[in-house]
């Protein structure tokens, strides 16, 4: 099946995270001339953040940035944001450094220098893929004594006689807690998850929604079993 965006009009929006500002100029008004539309991002930090509001149909990044770097981003991309394709562009030209790239789940590598027509029929390439079907439905997760079904938003009690609606943003945390079972997640972790930013020590957001989630948990089985604190790291969930 085709990308979708290649059935209808509308344009593919690039989504460019590279610190070079003369780069970024010159991708944009590149790819903009032959029909696309184009966000840039100076690092994965401002990306996240632009994320949260609109996808793109596919993500040029960079490598060598400062603070995380780009296998950090792709990583985390991979992640939160499997459905959206990766083409690395990088001054790392080394057969390790495209190895390393493409095993991370990078849908394709170009080095730097590059001529930018080279870059438009890569883009081109790899929306041609054939969509990967997604996954179905998510299975209920056995949680105590409840089962977590995370398609329908509900915790059920074993024996059928009680269930709790979450809300989308529990769902989602909760789902993220148990794809990370028996891991001390910190508050960052938690929070590049649900808001796709770094926690502020000021911040009482992420231990707001740990705190509903728990007192939801608590209604059908015994969340201290599950759901727990860990001083001054954050926290850990034990299905």
């Amino acid at each position: 099946m085709p990308n979708n965006k290649q059935r209808t009009t509308d344009p593919i929006n690039v989504l460019v995270i590279d610190d070079d500002a003369v780069l970024q100029a010159f991708v944009e008004a590149f790819l903009i001339q032959h029909g696309y539309t184009v966000c840039s991002a100076e690092n994965g930090d401002i990306a996240c953040k632009m994320l949260a509001s609109q996808l793109p149909d596919i993500i040029v990044l960079d490598i060598i940035m400062p603070g995380r770097d780009g296998l950090f981003w792709l990583g985390w991309l991979k992640e939160y944001y499997p459905q959206i394709p990766v083409i690395i562009l990088s001054s790392k030209t080394t057969p390790d450094d495209r190895v390393a790239g493409l095993d991370m789940g990078a849908d394709d590598y170009l080095s730097k220098p590059f001529h930018p027509k080279e870059l438009l029929i890569r883009i081109n390439h790899v929306l041609r893929r054939p969509v990967q079907e997604t996954a179905g439905p998510q299975p209920a997760l056995k949680i105590g004594d409840c089962h977590f079904q995370p398609d329908q938003e509900l915790l059920i009690h074993t024996d059928n006689t009680r269930q709790i609606r979450l809300s989308p943003s529990e769902t989602r945390l909760l789902l993220f807690l148990c794809r990370h079972a028996d891991t001390t997640l910190t508050r960052d972790a938690i929070s590049f998850s649900m808001h796709g930013n770094e926690h502020h020590p000021l911040d009482r957001r992420i231990d707001m929604q740990i705190n509903r989630l728990r007192k939801k948990l608590n209604t059908i089985t015994d969340a201290s079993q599950h759901l727990h604190t860990v001083w001054r790291k954050g926290y850990r969930f034990t299905p």
